[in-house]
């Protein structure tokens, strides 16, 4: 119960038989084809889907609901989570714009995927969201 902080020293892992984290990772977050943000809600379960039928444009959620809602509360600290592009067809892209005090670093494109042979594209995006300040986040692609 509760939760573990680590403020200088790291945690470590070395049982060679069980050396993993186990996560609960419960249902993934549907957002609709559509311009609908992408919000602290679906963020929070860690993957969020869609399957877009043309190309779309979808807002983060502002940096305030953003920090609130993930319980960023200090300088430094970071949420992981990933867009998954459903869509099949090879065009219909997502593209994340930034909410209010967000600062987007990366490529933003998560592509439709591509399972030809010599495909381009997973249609997967790995993002972190980073508290830069009480009132702004700037949000990574990693992956």
């Amino acid at each position: 119960t509760g939760n573990l902080f680590m403020s200088t020293k790291g945690i470590y892992m070395r049982n060679s038989t069980y050396p993993d984290v186990i996560k609960y990772q419960g249902a993934p977050a549907t957002t609709d084809d559509g311009t609908t943000a992408v919000s602290v809600a679906n963020i929070l379960t860690g993957i969020v889907q869609c399957t877009p039928t043309a190309d779309r444009s979808k807002a983060t959620d502002t940096a305030g609901n953003l920090i609130s809602g993930l319980y960023l509360t200090a300088n430094g600290d970071s949420f992981d989570f990933s867009v998954i592009n459903l869509a099949t067809d090879g065009t219909s892209f997502i593209t994340l714009t930034a909410g209010s005090s967000v600062t987007l670093v990366g490529n933003m494109i998560v592509s439709a995927q591509d399972t030809a042979e010599d495909a381009f594209t997973s249609g997967v995006g790995r993002f972190r969201i980073r508290r830069t300040s009480p009132t702004a986040v700037t949000m990574y692609r990693i992956g």
